[in-house]
């Protein structure tokens, strides 16, 4: 019995064996689990334009294998789906543009099938503003999840805290994502989730999470925190009621609104090695407990208020690799414990309130002077103080920046010997003397920045000699001489060239032609007086500036339809010929101030359909605007000014909704202004003077809300002035309608305009009163302007400029036109007396009432606008004394007071003494004292002689009453004879004739006729 029990055991077991291995062998034979398998294929199949490339791999039975999955050894169960998409930051740590990208209207809800899934990755992939799915909460086995930078929206959904098993939690985005931001109504889901490590939320915004602390405190094991840019403030008081951080290693709240002192509670955190809380409102001094977290290995406080001294503790932080303090408000120097920080790798101090000179820590230092440092930053201080020598002891720095300090003297040659120095910037400084030819032994230099200090001398192959790793140069804005052999050939190969403002020419850099990778290349101010070579074309650009040169010829044959192209600035040169065929990807093109002539092709707007920036100006350009300039609706700034242009403006300006300057002065365009110029609601600055313009100004207009400046004078314009400007304008700063044709009174919504500070309605027919309110412009009584003149003039050449008629001659503004404060009325038919209220307009420097029908005084307190430089009041009927207070007016430079029914004696001192010309006070005979002849009350007393002779006077008296009796007795006399003799009249008045001839003989013999002043002075030759 037992032999057959045992048989018929074995046999059983065989037979288990053998559906073991059928079983084994049909599982392997797939794979991988079959409803995986398929739940996989409708997710790839839910990818917007397929699968990319990096899907290609997902074919087959045995799904186990595809990319990014892993199965389990067991079952074959997919526990794995890591779909991440691969990206690297630029230098400065930014994602610009994410590339082959899974896109999908939404996660497919297959996913569901992973029943035993525990990771999952879909990060940096296109989910397309779709909200995190709920089903997530279903992957019940998850313990890490990564959403972070995949374009999700709304509101976290609360499923997810039924994930109990999760590890790592990553909902992050960053500031690339603008368009699309997750938010959560509580915390409270995530109080579930008591196995979590990891957690960042970072750009998810937690305004609405009162319960944070709440819910952190249930998270006892929590060792990496980031929430960054959540939009905490002091509502959410995260620091003082947080104490569960007896694990926490990361620790980072930057990018928020945490204001006050660092909180005490940081330093029960004793695990801590990660913390940042940069990019706050901390408004403290830097505790010194700080120093007590030993632990510490990165310690990031900038972009904070923070102030006072920075605490030599620090040094005591013995592990800290990475120390930054930058943007802040530190003053005094650097304390020479942190150099002793054996273990420091970064030491970042920019733009603080450093001011103290830098000491050797060699002197007092007991430790290794920072020897595994290998960054060091004092970027934008005030250190004040030779380049230390000892410097170069750092002999594993990677990165020096003292960029925008007061470092001066020259460069020390030590510093030749950082072997190991990637990035060199000693910009924006005060140093001076010649660069060492040491620099070119740095063999592992990526960037060479040296611009706008005191540099001078040569370079030449000797400075560039290993620099083989080289990629950015930038020696600008110096007085440096770039001296080459015509045939040397660089070792390097570069992307960014900056040579602004040194003499490189006058031959164009033959060296330049085998530089294959650089897309960054100024040139400008550098002397070349060359002609572009054949190979320039060659280079393939995205930012070319070679303004301000004396480059010849026509336009460079570069400009083609398959050119790579994108910013051209050729600006103040002497390039010549018609305007020929743009890239088709054309970004800016400048050709301001050059020879250029002929028509603007009429299909450029087909060729150049995203321009951004199109600046023609100056040029010899006829022929009329072409309609097809309509279709570049990317056009934000668009100058045609100053060339021959005629014809009409085109009425096809609704599509441009991002224009924000457009200037047309200095044509022969005429017509009136198009009606559709009112769609283009961005405009700023509108610049349609010196044409033949007719109308008025369009209603439309008053969409332009945003209006900076508003340029229409010296054409034809006519009607009344409209008072919408006043009212819908209200961020206009120049508003210039001079020599026009408009008529009646000035609008009192005028007197809106607080920003206004040049005011010019000078040259046309308007009556009635000066404004009394005109004292409420804020503009001319502060001087502070809040857009400084073409508030969009970011990454552009344009330059606003404005003709002005100040110190009685035209003078055109443009670097110095935002310092210009300017009232000009003059020219017109205003009646009235002038506003006392104008005195209030204190800021102004320049103000012309001449030429109107204005009686009554001068106001006052006329001496109270003490910035004025520019007074004319001529030509009108005022009446009265020049106020005292004139004498004041120490910025006075120009005054005419002319023609006028001024009285009593002129006001002396201060500037108004250096005005000694008379004619500035012509045509008021009333008028007396310095430059003109003495006031009556200016003479002298009488001397002693006289005062005896006063008893005489009477005597004296009479005597001359008696002589004057006599006279007119005489002349009646005389006249009688003649008022009834004829013959006697005629006799007369041929002598007085031929006395008149005679005297005008005698002068033309001389050379004498009347003078200029005489003619001024409305003097004529009578008799």
């Amino acid at each position: 019995m037992g032999r057959y029990s045992t048989h018929i055991i074995l046999a059983f077991a065989a037979f288990f064996l053998q559906i073991s291995f059928l079983c084994w062998g049909a599982t392997s034979s797939l794979g991988c689990i079959e409803a995986e398998r398929l739940a996989l294929l409708k997710f790839k199949d839910s990818l917007i334009n397929g699968s990319l490339n990096r899907l290609s791999s997902w074919t087959g039975k045995d799904c186990c294998t595809w990319e990014g999955i892993a199965c389990n050894n067991d079952a074959r169960n997919v526990i794995k789906l890591d779909l991440h998409n691969p990206v690297h930051a630029d230098s400065n740590g930014y994602f610009i543009e994410v590339s082959n990208q899974l896109k999908a209207k939404a996660v497919n809800s297959s996913l569901l099938e992973l029943k035993y899934l525990e990771h999952l990755d879909l990060s940096w992939n296109d989910f397309m503003g779709s909200p995190i799915p709920t089903f997530f909460g279903s992957l019940q086995r998850l313990r890490y999840l990564n959403l972070s930078n995949a374009r999700f929206n709304g509101v976290v959904p609360d499923q997810l805290g039924i994930l109990s098993m999760l590890h790592d939690l990553d909902l992050s985005s960053g500031p690339s994502e603008y368009e699309f931001q997750l938010s959560v109504r509580n915390l409270q889901w995530l109080s579930h989730l008591s196995s979590l490590r990891r957690l960042d939320l970072s750009w998810v915004n937690l305004q609405n999470a009162s319960d944070l602390v709440q819910v952190l405190n249930k998270i006892p094991l929590l060792v990496h925190l980031r929430l960054s840019s959540c939009g905490l403030g002091n509502h959410v008081d995260l620091f003082h009621d947080y104490v569960n951080s007896t694990f926490l290693e990361h620790f980072d709240v930057s990018v928020n609104k945490l204001q006050g002192p660092i909180p005490d509670i940081i330093q029960h955190m004793s695990a801590l090695k990660f913390l940042d809380l940069s990019t706050n409102i901390l408004d403290s001094t830097i505790p010194l407990w700080l120093a007590d977290l030993k632990s510490l290995v990165h310690l990031n406080v900038g972009y904070n208020n923070l102030s006072g001294e920075i605490p030599n503790a620090l040094g005591n932080l013995a592990s800290l690799l990475v120390l930054d303090l930058s943007f802040n408000s530190f003053v005094g120097g650097i304390p020479s414990s942190l150099w002793n920080l054996c273990s420091l790798k970064v030491l970042d101090l920019t733009m603080n309130r450093l001011n103290e000179t830098i000491s050797d820590p060699s002197k007092d230092a007991s430790g290794c002077i920072g020897s595994s440092l290998e960054k060091l930053s004092l970027r934008w201080n005030k250190v004040s103080t030779p380049l230390p020598d000892w410097f170069s002891r750092f002999e594993n720095l990677k990165i020096l920046d003292l960029a925008n300090n007061s470092f001066y003297g020259p460069i020390p040659a030590s510093y030749g010997r950082l072997s190991n120095l990637r990035m060199l910037d000693f910009s924006h400084n005060h140093l001076n003397g010649t660069v060492p030819e040491s620099f070119g032994q740095l063999s592992l230099l990526e960037k060479l920045l040296m611009s706008t200090n005191s540099l001078r001398g040569t370079m030449s192959e000797l400075h560039f000699a290993n620099l083989s790793r080289l990629e950015e140069l930038d020696i600008s804005i110096n007085s440096l001489v770039l001296q080459v052999n015509p045939d040397w050939v660089p070792p390097f190969q570069l992307n960014y060239i900056n040579m602004r403002s040194c003499i490189i020419g006058p031959q164009f850099p033959a060296w330049l032609q085998m530089q294959k990778r650089i897309t960054t290349l100024y040139l400008s101010n550098t002397s070349i007086s060359d002609v572009l070579p054949r190979w320039f074309p060659n280079l393939k650009f995205s930012y070319l500036d070679l303004s301000f040169n004396h480059i010849r010829g026509r336009l460079p044959t570069f400009l083609k339809p398959d050119s790579v192209y994108m910013n051209l600035y050729l600006s103040s040169n002497k390039i010549e010929g018609p305007l020929i065929a743009f890239p088709s990807i054309l970004n800016r093109l400048d050709l301001t101030d050059n020879l250029i002539s002929g028509p603007i092709p009429q299909d450029i707007g087909n060729r150049t359909p995203t321009l951004d920036n199109l600046l023609l100006s100056g040029n010899q350009i006829t022929g009329s605007i072409p309609e097809s300039l309509c279709k570049i609706n990317t056009l934000r700034v668009l100058d045609l000014s100053k060339n021959r242009l005629y014809g009409d403006i085109p009425d096809c300006w609704s599509d441009f909704k991002i224009l924000v300057v457009l200037d047309f002065s200095a044509n022969n365009l005429s017509g009136v202004i198009p009606i559709s110029l009112g769609n283009a609601t961005s405009l700023q600055s509108l610049h349609l003077s010196n044409n033949t313009l007719q109308g008025g100004l369009p209603s439309s207009l008053k969409n332009c809300t945003s209006m900076v400046i508003l340029d229409s004078g010296e054409n034809g314009l006519s009607g009344n002035i409209p008072r919408w400007i006043g009212e819908n304008m209200l961020s206009l700063e120049i508003l210039r309608l001079r020599s026009n044709k408009f008529d009646g009174t000035i609008p009192l919504e005028i007197c809106r305009l607080a920003e206004l500070q040049v005011l010019d309605l000078a040259q046309n027919n308007l009556s009635g009163t000066i404004p009394t309110c005109f004292g409420n412009l804020k503009g001319m009584t502060t001087g502070v302007r809040t857009s400084d003149i073409g508030i969009y003039l970011w990454s552009t050449t344009y330059g606003e400029n404005m003709v002005q008629f100040m110190k009685g001659k035209q003078l055109e503004y443009t670097k110095t036109l935002k310092y210009l404060i300017n009232m000009d009325l003059s020219s017109n038919t205003l009646m009235g007396t002038i506003p006392e209220e104008l005195a209030i307009l204190v800021r102004l420097r320049g103000l012309n009432l001449s030429n109107n029908q204005l009686t009554g005084n001068m106001p006052a307190m006329i001496g109270n606008i003490r910035s004025l430089e520019s007074l004319d009041l001529s030509s009108n009927q005022l009446s009265g004394s020049i106020p005292p207070s004139m004498s004041a007016l120490t910025s006075l430079s120009h005054l005419n007071l002319s023609y006028n029914d001024l009285s009593g004696g002129i006001p002396s001192g201060n500037q108004l003494q250096t005005l000694d010309d008379p004619s500035i006070y012509i045509g008021n005979s009333e008028l007396c004292g310095f430059p003109l002849p003495k006031c009556a009350s200016d003479e002298p007393p009488p001397s002693p002689n006289e005062v005896e002779d006063e008893g005489n006077g009477s005597e004296m008296k009479w005597f001359y009453i008696s002589m004057s009796a006599g006279y007119v007795t005489g002349l009646w006399g005389v006249l009688g004879v003649m008022l009834y003799k004829k013959n006697w009249r005629d006799a007369y008045f041929n002598f007085v004739d031929d006395v008149k001839e005679k005297t005008i003989s005698a002068f033309r013999k001389r050379g004498a006729t009347p003078s200029r002043r005489s003619r001024s002075n409305h003097m004529e030759w009578s008799w």
